[in-house]
């Protein structure tokens, strides 16, 4: 009982991370978004379409991969298309929960009169969804195909896009920490839970490539 007791202590770990950057204020926190955010100026329209475009990347993975997976009759792309659902699934739920249990307001809200708002936003601001979405798309992307050009690329898309919710001020870098570790999770719960759904024992990322 001991045993099993301390075997499963590193859950209270991210617990205690998200009480604390949720429900209390670093003053890292917001002089790291100070840094980050500035003025508006030209290139911001970019940015925000950059950080939007997270939406369609996610929700476009498990249509285009469950039509290869129709077309081709391959496991594997089956595999990939339940998965990446699931961590969607997964990803919203958690990160919804959190957002309304922490209820912490936007940076813009609390010290507009040193963070610009360069884009709309809802008024709850931890964990960040757009970051939370990114990396659960780029974790389900390296479970499925855990090569270093698939790797190296989906996570700089996903550090880029949890960096442009900081550039448009509407994430404390908390949010963006949280919103990593909360897509990353969903995305490695929804793998298990495939795995045992479709009783597979490895990792189908051999005829992905």
């Amino acid at each position: 009982m001991q045993s099993l007791k301390l075997k499963h202590h590193w859950i209270c770990i991210p617990m205690v991370f998200f009480y604390v950057v949720g429900f209390a204020q670093p003053n890292w926190d917001l002089q790291l978004l100070d840094r980050m955010n500035s003025a508006p100026k030209r290139g911001d329209g970019f940015m925000h379409g950059f950080s939007n475009s997270v939406s369609y990347v996610m929700l476009a993975t498990p249509v285009v991969s469950g039509g290869i997976a129709w077309k081709t009759k391959e496991e594997a792309w089956k595999y990939f298309a339940i998965q990446s659902a699931g961590s969607i699934a997964f990803n919203g739920a958690f990160t919804m929960a959190l957002k309304y249990g922490v209820a912490r307001p936007r940076p813009f809200v609390d010290h507009g009169d040193m963070i610009y708002k360069k884009a709309e936003a809802g008024s709850l601001s931890f964990p960040s969804g757009h970051t939370s979405s990114a990396f659960q798309w780029a974790t389900s992307c390296a479970l499925a195909c855990p090569k270093w050009y698939v790797v190296v690329p989906a996570y700089a898309y996903a550090c880029g896009i949890g960096y442009s919710r900081m550039y448009l001020g509407v994430h404390y870098p908390s949010d963006v920490l949280a919103g990593a570790l909360v897509g990353g999770g969903s995305a490695v719960l929804s793998q298990f839970l495939t795995q045992k759904l479709l009783q597979r024992k490895t990792r189908p990322h051999r005829k992905m490539v």
